[in-house]
């Protein structure tokens, strides 16, 4: 059951931030086993930057680091968005540090060295948070939205049927939402069943567009496309 919800954690982007290389990169290639997107960064001003550029779902951050601590990063994100699961992690149980991070209503506080048991402990944390607030419904438009977890497109409160390529190709949008998606990526993502020729591809294209909306769908002549919500 646990790993059902786990497998989850792949339509989301995660945030990780930590100033020790090393470390980052074992997290980042453990954390891989879950996340199909993972956005690095080395210090939180960097990571808040990404925050205020890109579409990031859950963020896991270190407490101490240079330029803004994890701290700081997770107070800024939070005053402008109370739903989205945080993480921050330390070398220590530092009494004062636990203290100040409880007004943030973190999903966890892992204490280093981290242990699979506890990561994976710290993403269904995350993941419940995720249910509770309703984070994995994405609005599409006033009639349309899709269900992360259940892989559902509901359009006026019907189910829309959808096929493995067309669910693949939809997450993808979600995931890069208001950003050109390449026409390279459409095909790495597609159905591995699928016929991938140009014109099949634009066929799967065309028949999501007709489920979700030619305005939400954008074509990028030359490049590809943008899900634009």
């Amino acid at each position: 059951m646990n790993e059902e919800k786990l497998n989850i954690l792949k339509n989301f982007t995660l945030l990780l931030v930590d100033d020790e290389e090393a470390l980052l990169d074992k997290l980042h290639t453990l954390l891989s086993l879950f996340f199909n997107d993972i956005i690095v960064a080395k210090d939180g001003q960097e990571a808040l930057d990404i925050y205020h550029t890109q579409s990031i779902d859950m963020v896991i951050s270190d407490y101490s680091m240079p330029v803004l601590d994890g701290y700081g990063l997770c107070k800024a994100i939070r005053q402008k968005d109370r739903y989205i699961p945080l993480v921050i992690m330390s070398n220590y149980s530092d009494k004062e540090k636990l203290l100040s991070v409880i007004p943030l209503a973190l999903a966890q506080y892992l204490i280093k060295p981290i242990d699979y048991a506890s990561l994976t402990a710290t993403l269904l944390s995350m993941i419940e948070q995720i249910e509770v607030n309703g984070l994995d419904i994405i609005v599409i438009n006033d009639c349309i939205s899709y269900n992360r977890f259940s892989k559902s497109l509901i359009d006026k409160g019907e189910k829309v049927t959808l096929s493995n390529s067309e669910i693949s190709l939809l997450e993808l949008f979600i995931m890069k939402k208001n950003q050109i998606v390449l026409m390279e990526e459409i095909n790495l993502c597609l159905d591995s069943v699928e016929v991938k020729s140009k014109q099949a591809v634009k066929s799967i294209i065309y028949r999501l567009r007709k489920k979700v909306g030619k305005d939400v769908i954008l074509n990028i002549p030359a490049y590809g496309y943008m899900f634009k919500v």
